[in-house]
């Protein structure tokens, strides 16, 4: 009887120790995916159409937003970022406004973060600003240095040179270019870089209008804007927030 009772506290005392770790693991993970509410200001509120409250998170070094913000004023700023999340240099993302069209947001090191729509409709913003899926990374740590070519030069507007990084599998690119030639090829990736097919990514060009990235599987990076308009890809493309599955 008591040789049964023993073996019943052992495996008892097994079972905890091995829900112990997984608990653990479970909160650690949670931790990760933990996100700070964003405080608005001059008049811009949360959650329009049935969305999320504006609020930040870093994830391997990468500084996630979620939720959506609207404004009946006109004041582009938004919001200040905490001191954990603001970038090493300004940023410019890309956001999705009203009735789907192009907006960006302006993150300065300083942690301010001015909305700006394409063609300066800042109706648009104010209708809907999505901050859901926009991201960009703290930091240059980690990550390699793109050589890039063509006449194209790094860190137009205060940003951060070209450069880019794998995290958990996903390519990840930051830092912004320009160019006065006309080549459009930017750079070629490093080998671990390159994706198995060609890709193609939205990016940020100049006064919020929309461009993409069209990478092949050799490594190769072409920049092209929307209409034909290359002026806009000379004058500034944004790298930051572009990420791939290789």
């Amino acid at each position: 009887m008591f040789a049964r009772l023993r073996r019943i506290a052992i495996g008892a005392v097994c079972a905890l120790g091995v829900m112990l770790p997984l608990g653990f693991l479970g909160a650690t993970a949670a931790q990760a995916a933990t996100f700070t509410p964003l405080t608005l200001q001059n008049g811009w509120t949360n959650a329009p159409f049935g969305t999320s409250n504006a609020a930040v998170g870093t994830i391997s070094g990468i500084v996630h937003f979620k939720g959506a913000i609207a404004t009946a004023g006109t004041n582009a700023v938004a919001f200040t970022l905490p001191s954990a999340f603001r970038p090493a240099t300004a940023v410019y993302v890309k956001v999705d406004l009203c009735n789907a069209t192009n907006g960006r947001l302006f993150i300065q090191h300083n942690g301010v973060v001015t909305v700006q729509a394409e063609g300066n409709t800042f109706s648009n913003a104010q209708c809907f600003t999505s901050l859901d899926g926009v991201s960009f990374a703290k930091s240059a740590s980690s990550f390699t240095s793109l050589t890039l070519q063509n006449g194209w030069t790094g860190a137009p507007f205060a940003t951060s040179n070209a450069q880019v990084r794998t995290i958990s599998g996903i390519v990840q690119l930051k830092g912004a270019m320009a160019t006065t030639g006309t080549n459009s090829v930017a750079f070629t990736l490093p080998s671990g870089f390159r994706p198995a097919t060609n890709v193609y990514l939205p990016v940020d060009l100049c006064n919020g209008t929309n461009g993409r990235l069209f990478i092949q599987h050799s490594g190769v990076v072409n920049v092209e804007a929307e209409g034909g308009t290359f002026s806009n890809a000379q004058c500034f493309t944004s790298l930051d927030g572009v990420s791939f599955a290789p």
